[in-house]
């Protein structure tokens, strides 16, 4: 039925026709509104009528019950529509990681130690030397040997490699939780390679630190189901071994073993910031400064022990 056929001709004694008392007000409101409900009943074929004014609705007595019920209807149907958009999720501000500032201090510090060499006296103090740290409890070396590079090459392919990585890490987690969790990753790969040993071995580089920043990638990732669980570690691993096979395996004084106890140290520090909720402290500006400077801290007191000074 169109809908001029249910709107009767608006003549000057409008709404009334032949029988007045057979006609009432259903409903009342802005034009819109009513225009609205004339075409829910107009669908379906209710016969009403509009004021001029469009500020009226009429429908005969016998169909008030059901035009009513139908206008109740269409206004259920249309009280959420069109649909609000979702709201855009604020991804967490973690201001800007002092990623070139801490990996400025690497290169300085390869500056003032030079390479590796038998008598060079940085290297004797800090590098890892699984005899002294664990027969003779140099702790220290877990750290410190992190800053220490074997020539240029290493420094660069772990500068290179390490800022993107190192980077992100602290995107993720705030850059006093990624910093002070990656050196204590890295200390404890360390101490693993040194404690499972048998014969004794040397080893530097910061590479081991960013083997365990991959892994607390991965350990961050395994949380977040299992539909996507492969993918999100197939992404870590597959950074590991491009790191892996830019750094090589075979150096002098780099160490394949930590490399993957630092891996793995950083899946389990991965899991335990995971649970730790850390992605509620990310925006925590007065922690991750805290973390931060503890960061510093730890480094410094252990080149301090390293070389003797109290």
């Amino acid at each position: 039925m169109a809908l001029d056929d249910c709107i009767p001709d608006t003549s000057d004694n409008f709404p009334f026709t032949e029988d007045d008392d057979d006609w009432l007000v259903i409903a009342s409101g802005s034009p819109e509104y009513i225009q609205d409900c004339s075409l829910a009943l107009s669908a379906q074929g209710i016969i009403h009528q509009v004021h001029p004014d469009n500020s009226l609705l009429f429908s005969r007595e016998a169909d008030s019950s059901q035009a009513i019920a139908e206008i109740t209807a269409c206004e259920q149907e249309t009280r959420y529509w069109p649909p609000q958009p979702e709201p855009v999720p604020q991804q967490p501000h973690t201001g800007n990681p002092p990623t070139l500032l801490m990996f400025g201090a690497l290169i300085i510090f390869y500056m003032v130690t030079g390479p590796w060499f038998a008598d060079n006296p940085w290297f004797q103090a800090g590098a890892v030397d699984s005899e002294k740290i664990m027969v003779q409890h140099q702790w220290w070396r877990l750290l410190t040997a992190l800053t220490l590079h074997a020539d240029q090459s290493h420094l660069v392919g772990n500068c290179l490699v390490g800022s993107f990585i190192v980077h992100q890490l602290c995107k993720t987690t705030g850059s006093g939780t990624g910093w002070f969790s990656l050196l204590l990753a890295g200390m404890a790969a360390n101490f693993l390679n040194c404690f499972l040993r048998a014969s004794p071995h040397y080893s530097v580089g910061f590479s081991t630190a960013l083997f365990a920043a991959i892994g607390i990638f991965s350990g961050l990732q395994t949380g977040k189901g299992s539909k996507t669980l492969l993918k999100n570690l197939l992404l870590p691993l597959g950074a590991g071994a491009a790191l892996l096979a830019m750094l090589g395996t075979g150096g002098k004084h780099t160490d394949l073993g930590a490399h993957f106890f630092g891996f793995g140290c950083g899946i389990a520090t991965g899991f335990l910031l995971r649970f730790c909720r850390i992605e509620h402290h990310t925006e925590n500006q007065t922690m991750q400064h805290i973390l931060f400077i503890l960061s510093l801290l730890l480094i410094i007191c252990c080149w301090l022990l390293a070389t003797g000074v109290s």
